[in-house]
């Protein structure tokens, strides 16, 4: 008997402890479950008291003065009626810068076409055409033609200097020339289009300066001007020195066309014996 006794008291401590340890679980979860009660109770207080707010019991703004909505107002008024003053103005300008540009298209106009008629009257296009014409083929003639051409140009006053071809196909092609002792050059085009072709010349002075551009519809065989029109002109003295090569050629021309007439009347005068000094044939009394 006496073997058995510490045998039943250590089963008796063992049972001890493990009946603190339960207690003292039992006090922490018991502790964990207040405080979540506690918590949850204090969230539905505060959301019944949030529910419980009237959404109308909030402050209403507060509405500005009546003076202030009075001074607001008149200072709209006075914008508007200074945004018109300012429209009506500019109208005014508007028309008047209108007035004065038709007023200086009317004069510019007016002298522009006083130039043109002056440029057609002085026969500008057909010498500037002449001038590059002949000097534009005389390469592709033989040295005897290109002698005679040379010669025929001096008698207008015209020196022939270096012919440059561009291009063939456009006959794009520059000629210098000297004139009164000053280098020109004319710059030419030819034009191809569905409605009709016409070559475009146009004169540069010493500066290289264009100072007459003309647009020129030729006959089928170019040797015809069968209208010209002037779309550049700038006067000065150059105008007094194409004028005179404008006369020379004339004065040439009317002697080209006077030498069959003066053949005839001296194949007449060697046929009848009739000499130069002769008044005419008269019959014999």
């Amino acid at each position: 008997m006496a073997e058995v006794w510490p045998g039943l008291l250590l089963r008796a401590g063992d049972r001890v402890v493990v009946a603190l340890a339960l207690l003292v679980l039992s006090v922490v979860v018991f502790g964990a479950w207040a405080v979540r009660s506690e918590r949850r109770r204090s969230r539905a207080r505060q959301a019944v008291a949030a529910a419980a707010i009237d959404p109308t019991d909030q402050p209403a703004p507060t509405e500005p003065p009546a003076d202030a909505s009075v001074q607001a107002l008149q200072q709209t008024v006075r914008g508007l009626e200074h945004f018109e003053r300012l429209q009506t103005e500019l109208r005014q300008r508007l028309q008047q810068s209108d007035q004065a540009l038709e007023a200086e298209q009317d004069r510019v106009g007016s002298a522009v076409q006083l130039l043109k008629r002056a440029a057609q009257e002085m026969r500008l296009p057909q010498t500037v055409f002449e001038v590059y014409e002949g000097l534009r083929l005389m390469p592709r003639k033989s040295s005897e033609a290109q002698q005679a051409d040379r010669a025929w140009h001096r008698q207008v006053g015209v020196e022939p200097g270096r012919v440059l071809v561009l291009d063939a196909d456009s006959r794009q092609t520059q000629v210098d020339f000297m004139l009164d002792g000053a280098p020109w050059r004319i710059s030419g085009r030819s034009y191809l289009l569905s409605r009709g072709s016409f070559d475009e010349l146009t004169l540069l002075d010493s500066a290289r300066a264009a100072v007459l551009t003309v647009r020129i519809k030729l006959s089928p065989d170019r040797l015809a001007v069968l209208e010209a029109a002037v779309t550049g002109y700038r006067p000065g003295a150059w105008v007094e020195a194409l004028v005179a090569v404008r006369a020379r050629m004339d004065e040439r021309q009317a002697a080209l066309l006077r030498g069959p007439r003066l053949r005839d009347l001296e194949k007449l005068r060697a046929d009848f014996g009739i000499g130069a000094g002769q008044p005419g044939w008269r019959t014999t009394p």
